[in-house]
């Protein structure tokens, strides 16, 4: 099978028969890859394979492209009516706002209280973010014992502010579970 009907085929499967959107994925993929080729210099051993590649890679170019653009559009939307109920103020109430301050100096109180270790182990992972491979870099460890320190340390955290913990239970067992 000749290498264009190859590439033509896998546009078609791509776009999911779209020949339109088929043939400009095509003409935008030969653009780039020649562009790449002609900019760096580029020796290409395998053309067929390589052309497949740069294919795949505009084509998830692409869809990240359009996907914001669906997610901010609201096709329903009459652009005539003033939609300010959707932009809503999603601001905590007061009431709910100091009671999340008042559990953030619980928190910070019961990171003072902490071994030094642990207080490390809280500032890498929780105020900078570090992955349990940099905490391990940083403190010179292994990653499974950074990730039993931080286990460690949520786990005095808890036994420390007990209920007031439960404020935020949702908000911590997501974040922990989307940085672990």
């Amino acid at each position: 099978m000749s290498d264009a009907l190859v590439l033509r085929r896998r546009a078609l499967r791509l776009t999911r028969g779209d020949r339109d959107e088929a043939e400009d994925l095509l003409s935008s993929t030969l653009i780039k890859a020649v562009t790449h080729v002609e900019r760096h210099g580029t020796d290409v051993l395998e053309p067929r394979a390589f052309l497949l590649f740069a294919m795949r890679n505009e084509h998830i170019s692409r869809i990240r492209r359009q996907s914001p653009e669906r997610t901010m559009r609201d096709f329903k939307t009459d652009v005539h009516q003033d939609h300010i109920a959707g932009f809503a103020d999603t601001t905590p109430d007061q009431e709910n706002l100091l009671r999340y301050q008042e559990a953030l100096q619980r928190v910070l109180l019961a990171v003072e209280c902490l071994p030094e270790e642990l207080r490390q182990v809280f500032s890498l992972r929780f105020l900078d973010e570090c992955s349990y491979r940099e905490i391990a870099n940083h403190l010179e460890i292994t990653e499974t014992l950074a990730r039993k320190r931080v286990q460690h340390l949520r786990e005095k955290l808890r036994h420390a502010l007990g209920e007031d913990l439960d404020i935020w239970a949702g908000d911590l067992s997501d974040r922990s579970q989307v940085t672990g």
